[in-house]
């Protein structure tokens, strides 16, 4: 029976869309494994969730492996050689304790600068060294085994090297034996490389590696390479004619009942064979020598040594076709692994070619009930832990539209239209989130259901790309609730060439559901250690957050959000004004940008009551500002770059709302983040900083004010400035509540770091 063109159109797209839904969960799971320990950039995360080919790269041969210059321009060659063949590559690297798998341009600089203090204690990382690496915040480059075991955790199926390490000469005795052997024997991966590295013992190599189980095939021959030589004299077990061959041979490996590695070995082209086979002979005579000085016998020296005579031996010249031979493995590998992604690709579809949903039918009354998306399912409330952070506010998805051209009124206008999660609420808690512990942050929301007899909710199909989207950020759903009758969060934003924002229409209004006695009743089950919120909530539960916060002595941290909703908040800070100096504030952090303090400093000077403001005299009174500080403040501002404080009154304003406030976070754009607090642990001097003591009602208490720069930019890197914001508040966040001693500049650094991404990226979280 032939399927009408609607049934062969959802037999074709459904199960793809499953497959990808079955990548996002993947990765949103080894996401949450590692928690703030990994970094993903965007360019990787989103071409492992559209099943696009991504290819691993191992970074210590940029730490340790060649000499500057050629270490950076090797690592750019071979990034841009993988991006002509239409694959993404991901370099993988550990910087200051976080692994990174994607790195940017500064990053790989940063890396191949060894000459540099951090460069000069980059340590190389296999997977035993993963866990110091990480604890003690180092620096330094995944090895061939060390890269597998992380690339693999991830999804990624190819990864593309020079050489891999063997069986060393004389490891009968000594027992040295690469990691990178073991480690194919036990990560499912596809490994490109021009074989063993010449000065190790290949017989013994490839016996260990056929021991581990190993598939090892030669590309386009039957002799085992020996790196700078197209034939070590050993036999390889299997051989491969070209691309779709090798491609073949790793997908089937790789979707066994239990997954294989392959070892792809590639010799060296042709018209670099002669030079290859000079340096081959020098390895020789270097090997004859250490036999000769008894260097064999040494264990560990051996290969040290081994290396360092075979340059003196070449003049150099080894490392110029060593950077010729890894730039091939790259084009070779490159093509293999976009054989083996349409592989992958063919077999959703093809494995579900003869497939129809029972619920479509060639009848008109069935085909109206389309069949119900399978969503992830969250981990019951009960397998998580107790969140540290709460975050209420929006949770919304962004549709954002972008032209190279004017905008028109009147017309459309030619461009690209991207859809992302967003949300201010959403996105503070996944960038607090991915800083974070895994699920100690949760989003306390609402998302639009559809009308249904049935126990479980459904979501509206804006809910359903959110709870996807959740899903594959790692972060945890049990915060957010279903009403029916309502509609998902959406915001429609329209952004110029250079990513600001011309203007934009948000639909929020279901978050106002989250009323005061859910707040409450949230606040008082978890007792976090702090609670964050937009201004999306109504004025009633903005209160409530307050209140209850307040009782618990729990800190609290508000994001403005914009200042049509800047207003939302002044009843509560008002209200709950104490009476007494040494009572805490109402609110313990705020960040407006200027425009929302330049409000809120007016909007609290015209709707206070008589007796308010005179209690918030009484409290500005008692900080005894006098003529010292208002010296430090005037000379601090004074300095260039900073003029711009001085001129908009930022710092008097920021002091008139003290007594609301405790801590403040101006988010001034390209000119930086000002923080304004209230502090009994006053920062170290610097030129960044000025601190006051304060008045005896306040024994032990400063004033301090910090200037923080922005992330380095080019402007010709932004893609979107929406989201930054939001990015840089869930930084701080994540820093106030997870410190662990730590100075404030550190995690402030980090935070504004994550802006520099999420300024690079399309996402509103980068």
């Amino acid at each position: 029976m032939l399927l009408s063109p609607l049934r062969r159109h959802v037999s074709r797209t459904v199960p793809r869309l499953w497959s990808q839904q079955r990548s996002l969960i993947g990765l949103s799971a080894a996401k949450q494994l590692w928690g703030n320990r990994l970094v993903i950039s965007e360019e990787v995360e989103s071409a492992l969730h559209s099943l696009d080919p991504v290819i691993a790269l191992e970074s210590t041969i940029i730490t340790h492996g060649m000499p500057p210059p050629v270490n950076l321009s090797t690592a750019q060659s071979l990034e841009s050689i993988i991006r002509s063949h239409s694959a993404v590559p991901a370099t993988v690297a550990i910087i200051d304790g976080v692994i990174h798998v994607g790195l940017t341009a500064k990053q790989l600089e940063q890396i191949a600068d060894i000459e540099s203090e951090k460069g000069k204690g980059a340590v190389k990382v296999s997977r035993r060294d993963l866990a110091p690496a990480l604890a003690l915040n180092k620096t330094g480059g995944t090895t061939v085994a060390g890269t597998m075991y992380i690339a693999s955790s991830l999804g990624i199926k190819v990864f593309v090297t020079g050489g891999i390490g063997g069986a060393h000469r004389g490891s009968e005795n000594s027992m040295d034996i690469s990691a990178d052997l073991l480690e194919l024997g036990r990560t499912p991966m596809a490994v490109v490389c021009a074989g063993a590295k010449s000065i190790l013992d290949i017989p013994r190599t490839l016996e260990v590696l056929e021991t581990q189980g190993v598939c090892v095939a030669t590309f386009g021959g039957k002799e085992f390479p020996a790196f700078y030589h197209p034939s070590s004299g050993c036999q390889s077990p299997w051989s491969v004619p070209n691309v779709s061959s090798a491609a073949d041979l790793i997908h089937n490996s790789l979707t066994l009942p239990t997954p294989l590695s392959t070892l792809l070995a590639v010799p060296i082209p042709d018209e670099h064979a002669e030079a290859g086979s000079a340096v081959q002979t020098a390895v020789e005579q270097a090997v004859r020598e250490s036999i000769e000085q008894g260097i064999d016998k040494r264990g560990k020296e051996v290969t040290p040594w081994l290396l360092k005579r075979v340059g003196e031996l070449t003049q150099g010249t080894a490392l110029g076709l060593n950077v010729k031979l890894i730039e091939n493995n790259a084009r070779i590998g490159s093509q293999v692994a976009v054989k083996v992604a349409e592989l992958a690709k063919s077999q959703v579809d093809a494995s579900s070619a003869l497939y129809v949903p029972s619920s479509l039918s060639s009848t008109p009354s069935s085909l109206s009930k389309p069949p119900k998306t399978v969503l992830p399912t969250p981990a019951p409330p009960a397998s998580l832990p107790r969140p540290t952070t709460l975050v209420f506010g929006s949770a919304a998805i962004d549709l954002t539209s972008t032209s190279p051209h004017v905008l028109a009124p009147g017309t459309t206008t030619p461009g690209t239209v991207f859809l992302s999660p967003g949300g201010v609420g959403r996105n503070i808690a996944e960038a607090a989130q991915n800083l974070s512990p895994p699920h100690s942050v949760q989003l306390v929301s609402a998302f639009g259901s559809l009308p249904s007899s049935a126990e479980a909710v459904e979501p509206d199909p804006f809910g359903k790309i959110l709870m996807l989207e959740l899903a594959s950020s790692g972060m945890r759903a049990d915060g957010l609730v279903g009403r029916e009758g309502k509609s998902t969060a959406v915001c429609s934003l329209t952004l110029e060439k250079a990513g600001d924002l011309v203007a934009g229409v948000a639909d929020m209004g279901i978050v106002e559901s989250l009323t005061e006695d859910v707040v409450e009743k949230k606040i008082q089950e978890e007792k976090p250690k702090m609670v964050v919120f937009d201004l999306n909530p109504l004025e009633g539960s903005i209160k409530s957050i307050l209140k209850t916060c307040q009782s618990l002595n729990i800190p609290t941290f508000c994001d403005p959000t914009s200042t049509p909703k800047l207003p939302r908040l002044i009843p509560a800070l008002l209200s709950l004004l104490p009476s007494s100096p040494a009572s805490p504030r109402p609110l313990t952090h705020l960040s407006p940008n200027v425009l929302e303090l330049d409000l809120l400093h007016s909007l609290l000077a015209e709707t206070a009551s008589e007796d308010t403001s005179a209690v918030s005299w009484e409290y500005i009174n008692s900080l005894n500002l006098d003529a010292t500080w208002r010296s430090k403040a005037e000379t601090f501002t004074n300095k260039k770059g900073r003029e711009w404080i001085r001129q908009e009154g930022v710092v008097q304003k920021m002091v008139a709302c003290l007594p609301y406030v405790q801590s403040f976070w101006v988010k001034a754009g390209h000119r930086g983040l000002l923080h304004l607090r209230l502090t009994s642990t006053p920062p170290s001097s610097s030129a960044n900083s000025i601190v006051h003591k304060l008045g005896q009602q306040h024994e032990g208490s400063y004033l301090a004010l910090t200037v923080y720069s922005p992330p380095t930019i080019k402007p010709e890197e932004i893609v979107s400035t929406t989201g930054a914001g939001d990015t840089l508040v869930g930084g701080l966040v994540a820093g106030l509540v997870g410190q662990n001693g730590e100075a404030e500049e550190v995690w402030v650094e980090r935070a504004l770091d994550r802006v520099g991404r999420s300024l690079r990226s399309r996402r509103a979280v980068g």
